[in-house]
C-alpha cells in the first residue's frame, strides 16, 4: 500500500508540472536555475551508459508488423484494465528571426521587410501569416486570405481561396508564387433519411446505410495554391494525410510533415470484453502494483488470443494511414496506404499503436508525398538544415512496459539534398522531460538537449518531501543506429523546471524557475565535458530567449515577488559577454497586473517580432488593470546599450466594433462594450521599409492595420477580415 500511495504521488507530481507548465505556457531556451546543490555546482553526471535497445529497424514483412501490432494492442487492453497512469506534455513553440531578401527597390515593393520567427536560418516554419513585401498572406476560419500591402496606404484584400465546410486553415508555407495551405480533413460517410429533400425540394435519394467495415479518412489536407494571379488563387492540387498535423518545416521550397496517427485495428475490444467479463480476473483501485501485474499477467494470454483471431482475418496493408489526392473540385483521384509494411519502422518492443508519420513534398513542382514512418509517438519537432528530429516525453510508451519514469524518446531523420523522402537515421533517450523545440540544437554533429527531470517521494522518518534529479543539458551524438550520449550537465535546480533553453552554436542557456529565475551559461564547446559556467538569480522567469547583437539576450517572460508570486509581463535584456558572470542589463515591465496580463509571445516565438537593423521589437499584449482593458501591439525600442523603451501602442478595438455591427446587420455607428474589445486578440506583426518610411502591420483576429512604426498612432490602413 505504501508503495502504492508513492507510485501515486509521483504520477500526480508529474501531471502537476505539465499542468503548471501548460497554464504558464512557457516556451525558450535561455538558461537558469537554483538549488543544484549545497556549493551551487552542478552534479557529476555519472558514467555515461549507452544502449542500442532504443534502435529502430525496417519490417521485414507483413507478418511482422501483424504480430507487433498484436502485442501492441494487447498491452494497451491490459494497461487500460489493470491501471497505466500516463502523462505528457504538449509541445509548445519558441524562435531566431530568419533574414528576409530585399525586395526590390522602388514605390512598387518595400526595400525589406520581416519574415517569420523561426529557430534556425534557412529552415521555415509553418505559420498564420506570410509575405513577400508586395502581398501579405494569412489564414482566417476556413479561408486564406490575400492582402496587397505595399503601397502601405493601399492596403487591402485582392484576393481569397475558401477550403469549404470540411477545413480549417490552420497555417501556411509560401514560396514563390505557391502557398502550401494546411488544414484539417474529415469525411465522415453521408448518407440520407427516408423524406429528406436536396436544396430544390426535391427527394433526394436515399443511400444504404454505412457498412460495417466504413473507415472515415480523417487528418491533414495540403492545398498546394497556384498565386501568380493574387486576386485569383487557383488550386494546383491537394494532397491529404491520414494523421493529425504535429508541425512542418520548409527548406529551400522543400516541406517536410509530422503527423500523428493510429494503426487502424480490427478488434472491437471493448465490446467482447463487456461479453467475456468472467473469463478475466478483476482489478481494483485498491490493487498495489504486484497485484496488476499479476492480474495483468493471468489477463494476457486470454485478450491476446482474442485479439490475434481478428487481426489474422486482415490484410495488415489495409490497416495503414492513407494517402488521397484530390483535384480543385474535391473529386478524388487516387488513395494508396502511405506505407508498405518494409517502410515502417520498429522499435523492438512495441506496446502502442501510434504512428509517426514524417512526410515530405517539393513545393517548387508538387507531386505526390513520400513518406517515412515509425510505429511510435512523437510531438516536439526540431530541424537544422541537415536533420530533423522529433521527441516523445514519457506520454505512451513504445520500448518497455508501462511506469512513470522521467524519459524523453527522440528520432532522427536525415533531409538529404535530392532525396525523395526523409531516411530515418536514429533513435534514443535521455533522462527528463522536453519543453519544446528549443529544448533541442544540432551543432558540430551533434545533438544537445535540455531536460527536466525533477523527482520526489516521502521520507519515511520525518514525513517530509525530499527532492531529487533536476534540470540537464545532455549531449547525443548518433553511432550507427543509436543516438548515444557523449557528455552532460546535471542536476541543476531540483524541484525547479525549464521555462526557457536556447543552444546556439558553442554556447547555451537555460532558465529555470518555482520561486526565482536563476539563468544559467553553458559552455557546449566540448562535446564529452559541457560545463555549467555561470548563474544569476532574480525573481520571475523568461519564457522565450532572443539573442541581439553585443552578446546579449532579449527576453519577455513573468516578473515575480520574492515567494514567486507572478506580478505581470516583463520583458529583459542578459549581457552575456562574461559567460561566468552573466548580469541583467535592462528590465522593462510591460505591466503588474499579475496573471490578469499576458502575450501569445510568452509562448509561441512567431509572435515575438524583433528587427536587429532598426532594434525595433514588437509583441501582442493583453491587460486588464485598474479596471482598464487593453489589448492590442506594443512597440519598442530596444538595443543592449540604451535599454527598452516603449515607443507607442496598436489597438483593434475599433475594428471589433465594425465587426460586430457588419455580423449582426446593426447600424454602423452601434458602439459595443469595452470588454469586447478584448475580442480583436491581436497575434503577429510585419514591419515594412521603404520610400524613406517605415511601417508596422498588425494582424489580429479581425482585421489588419498598417501605422507608422515609429509613431505609432499614425494610421495608413485598417482591412477587416471579413
Amino acid at each position: 500500500m505504501k508503495n502504492q500511495m508513492n507510485n501515486n504521488s509521483k504520477r500526480w507530481q508529474s501531471a502537476r508540472w505539465i499542468s503548471t507548465l501548460a497554464a504558464l505556457s512557457s516556451v525558450a531556451i535561455f538558461s537558469a536555475a537554483c538549488g543544484e546543490s549545497s556549493e551551487g555546482v552542478a552534479k557529476d553526471p555519472g558514467p555515461i551508459v549507452q544502449s542500442k535497445e532504443f534502435a529502430l529497424l525496417p519490417a521485414p514483412n507483413c507478418d511482422v508488423v501483424r504480430d507487433r501490432l498484436i502485442d501492441a494492442n494487447t498491452e494497451q487492453t491490459l494497461d487500460n484494465l489493470y491501471n497505466s497512469y500516463r502523462w505528457g506534455s504538449d509541445d509548445m513553440a519558441g524562435g531566431v528571426p530568419e533574414a528576409s531578401p530585399d525586395a526590390d527597390s522602388g514605390s512598387e515593393a518595400p526595400d525589406d521587410y520581416t519574415e517569420t520567427n523561426v529557430q534556425e536560418a534557412g529552415v521555415d516554419e509553418p505559420d498564420i501569416i506570410k509575405t513577400d513585401g508586395k502581398f501579405i498572406y494569412t489564414t482566417r476560419g476556413n479561408e486564406l486570405l490575400i492582402i496587397k500591402s505595399w503601397p502601405a496606404n493601399e492596403t487591402t484584400i485582392v484576393g481569397r481561396h475558401s477550403l469549404g465546410s470540411n477545413g480549417y486553415a490552420s497555417s501556411l508555407f509560401l514560396k514563390g508564387d505557391r502557398v502550401a495551405l494546411f488544414s484539417n480533413v474529415y469525411d465522415n460517410y453521408d448518407y440520407y433519411d427516408e423524406g429528406q429533400t436536396d436544396d430544390s425540394g426535391e427527394p433526394r435519394e436515399e443511400k444504404p446505410e454505412r457498412p460495417d467495415n466504413y473507415r472515415h479518412f480523417y487528418g491533414t489536407r495540403i492545398t498546394i495554391l497556384d498565386v501568380t494571379d493574387r486576386s485569383a488563387p487557383k488550386v494546383e492540387k491537394q494532397l491529404d494525410i491520414e494523421g493529425w498535423m504535429n508541425n512542418a518545416r520548409m527548406i529551400d521550397g522543400k516541406v517536410y510533415l509530422v503527423s500523428n496517427s493510429y494503426m487502424n485495428s480490427p478488434v472491437n475490444i471493448w465490446k467482447w470484453l463487456d461479453e467475456n467479463k468472467s473469463d478475466l480476473p478483476d482489478s481494483s483501485w485498491t490493487d498495489d502494483d504486484a497485484l496488476r501485474e499479476q492480474r495483468k499477467n493471468q489477463a494476457r494470454p486470454i485478450v491476446k488470443a482474442k485479439i490475434a483471431k481478428e487481426y489474422a482475418k486482415v490484410d495488415i496493408k489495409s490497416l495503414m494511414p492513407r494517402a488521397r489526392t484530390t483535384d480543385g473540385n474535391g473529386k478524388t483521384l487516387s488513395t494508396t496506404s502511405i506505407y508498405e509494411c518494409k517502410d515502417l519502422y520498429l522499435p523492438q518492443q512495441t506496446t502502442d499503436l501510434g504512428l509517426l508519420n514524417i512526410s515530405s513534398f517539393d513545393l517548387n513542382a508538387p507531386a505526390n508525398i513520400e513518406s517515412t514512418g515509425l510505429l511510435a509517438n512523437g510531438w516536439t519537432v526540431y530541424a537544422s538544415q541537415q536533420n530533423l528530429y522529433v521527441a516523445m516525453s514519457s506520454r505512451s510508451w513504445w520500448w518497455g512496459w508501462g511506469g512513470s519514469t522521467n524519459e524523453s524518446h527522440i528520432h532522427k531523420f536525415e533531409l538529404k539534398k535530392g532525396a525523395a523522402k526523409p531516411a530515418y537515421m536514429a533513435s534514443g533517450k535521455v533522462d527528463g522531460w522536453l519543453l519544446n523545440q528549443f529544448s533541442m540544437s544540432e551543432y558540430d554533429g551533434h545533438l544537445r538537449v535540455a531536460t527536466t527531470d525533477n523527482q520526489w517521494d516521502w521520507n519515511e522518518g520525518t514525513g517530509e518531501r525530499v527532492e531529487s534529479g533536476g534540470n540537464n543539458i545532455i549531449v547525443l551524438k548518433q553511432q550507427n543506429n543509436v543516438l548515444t550520449e557523449t557528455g552532460s550537465v546535471r542536476g541543476l535546480a531540483p524541484g525547479e523546471q525549464v521555462f526557457a533553453a536556447r543552444m546556439m552554436g558553442p554556447k547555451g542557456y537555460m532558465v529555470t524557475f518555482r520561486q526565482t529565475d536563476p539563468l544559467y551559461t553553458f559552455d557546449l564547446s566540448d562535446h564529452t565535458k559541457p560545463k555549467m559556467l555561470g548563474e544569476l538569480k532574480i525573481n520571475g522567469y523568461s519564457s522565450y530567449i532572443h539573442p541581439i547583437a553585443n552578446d546579449s539576450l532579449l527576453t519577455i517572460g513573468m516578473d515575480a515577488d520574492d515567494e514567486g508570486r507572478v506580478k505581470g509581463v516583463h520583458l529583459q535584456i542578459f549581457d552575456v559577454k562574461d559567460m561566468k558572470n552573466p548580469t541583467r542589463s535592462h528590465q522593462h515591465l510591460i505591466s503588474t497586473g499579475g496573471w490578469s496580463s499576458h502575450s501569445e509571445a510568452l509562448y509561441n516565438h512567431h509572435a515575438f517580432t524583433y528587427d536587429a537593423k532598426r532594434e525595433i521589437l514588437a509583441v501582442p499584449v493583453n491587460i486588464y488593470e485598474n479596471d482598464t482593458y487593453f489589448t492590442g501591439l506594443i512597440i519598442f525600442k530596444a538595443n543592449a546599450t540604451d535599454g527598452i523603451q516603449e515607443i507607442g501602442r496598436v489597438s483593434h478595438a475599433d475594428l471589433v466594433s465594425q465587426a460586430y455591427c457588419h455580423d449582426r446587420n446593426q447600424q454602423a455607428d452601434c458602439q459595443p462594450e469595452q470588454y469586447w474589445n478584448w475580442w480583436s486578440n491581436m497575434r503577429r506583426s510585419i514591419f515594412m521599409g521603404g520610400d524613406n518610411k517605415d511601417y508596422v502591420y498588425s494582424l489580429s483576429d479581425v482585421g489588419l492595420k498598417v501605422n507608422d512604426l515609429y509613431t505609432p498612432a499614425t494610421e495608413h490602413a485598417a482591412v477587416l477580415l471579413r
